[in-house]
């Protein structure tokens, strides 16, 4: 009760001066601290429970995965089977959303695998986690299998599946189970929204966003949100429309953030719109948001119409102010096991291998480039 309300210090005090503790209460206890995401705390309770479950360790998984902590989340999720606990449902979905975090697809494999031979019915959660996962591990079709085979669909699994098409460049294809999620009578979400209007940007088509865009509040009841116009500024700004994504920044019932702030000054940078570009960077460091991704981006916007003073300008000024650009990082799993890298890092032990390989790979696509342009010719 305590948990549930939110008063994990009360349920603590209680807990200590219980004079029998069991099983239940022991991750009744580490659920709260799961929900306050002190996961220190939870660590050291799990270590110390006499007892546990598959409730208990569906309960750490979760908390893991939900800090963004997916490859401890795995290692956990792998450890409660070898010690001869069966998963249930919610330690299932925690290792699936890590598996579509990292990309580990042979692990989600394993696991879907795992459920067929269970007989574990596909209801709406896993039926979605399972959505999710193929589809951010690269296996649209599967995903699309999974999500016909599920009996009941919520918006939920509607919304993950609509999120996987347009990320899969099949935006023709989410805004259409788009239109039949609306005439199976199941209600969209803002979340289901934002899929939408994405897609429509991917696919130019700007007349459709801005009816999509009007027809939330309209038809659906749902209030637009800064990820909204987001989107539309987005959407506005690749189709070359830069005054009218202006206009709806300027007009927007809310500040815009660096979302809206950034799909701006990315469209000042495609079509090498200097001022506004300028004046948007402004905006971005007046929030604080003033970040090295932005002045890289000011200084493209630059070089693309050959102002190199400038470039060099907005170079040393990051220099003097110490702003560094935050690395890019990426992960791939390799026999089950997830390899995570991170720009500029070469202390991987194969690297020697990789950057061979990577070599090969660079040569191979010039030769086609240039086999490419005889054809041509």
């Amino acid at each position: 009760m305590y948990v549930n309300c939110d008063s994990v210090d009360y349920a603590r005090k209680l807990f200590d001066v219980s004079l029998y503790r069991d099983v239940i209460s022991w991750t009744a206890m580490v659920n709260g601290y799961v929900k306050t995401g002190e996961l220190e705390t939870v660590r050291k309770l799990f270590d110390e429970m006499p007892e546990r479950n598959a409730v208990s360790w569906s309960a750490i998984i979760t908390g893991y995965v939900q800090k963004g902590l997916f490859k401890d989340g795995l290692e956990l999720f792998n450890e409660m089977q070898l010690q001869g606990f069966k998963p249930n449902y919610a330690g299932i979905v925690g290792a699936l959303t890590a598996c579509g975090s990292l990309g580990a697809l042979d692990q989600g494999r394993w696991i879907h695998a795992y459920v067929d031979r269970n007989g574990l019915e596909l209801n709406r959660i896993l039926g979605t986690s399972l959505i999710d996962m193929y589809a951010k591990c690269g296996c649209i079709e599967t995903a699309q299998h999974v999500f016909n085979q599920m009996p009941d669909r919520d918006v939920f699994a509607f919304t993950s599946m609509i999120s996987g098409l347009s990320n899969h460049d099949k935006s023709g294809d989410a805004i259409e189970l788009f239109l039949k999620m609306r005439n199976e009578g199941v209600q969209p979400n803002e979340v289901t929204f934002i899929c939408v209007l994405s897609a429509c940007s991917r696919m130019g088509l700007v007349e459709e966003g801005l009816d999509f865009l009007k027809s939330m509040s309209e038809v659906y009841g749902v209030e637009p949100g800064v990820e909204h116009y987001g989107c539309m500024v987005d959407l506005l700004g690749r189709a070359g429309r830069l005054d009218e994504a202006k206009k709806l920044v300027s007009e927007m019932p809310m500040k815009p953030d660096s979302y809206v702030l950034g799909a701006l000054l990315n469209a000042c940078r495609m079509h090498g719109e200097v001022e506004l570009g300028k004046e948007t960077v402004e905006n971005l460091a007046s929030l604080s948001l003033g970040h090295g991704g932005v002045h890289v981006l000011l200084s493209n916007i630059y070089a693309s119409v050959n102002q190199w003073e400038d470039v060099a300008k907005v170079r040393m000024e990051m220099e003097n102010k110490n702003v560094k650009k935050v690395p890019g990082g990426s992960s791939i799993e390799l026999d089950g096991v997830v390899c995570e890298f991170v720009a500029g890092d070469r202390s991987h032990h194969c690297m020697g291998d990789i950057s061979f390989i990577l070599l090969l790979i660079n040569n191979q696509l010039k030769s086609l480039r240039f086999d490419d342009e005889l054809v041509f010719e």
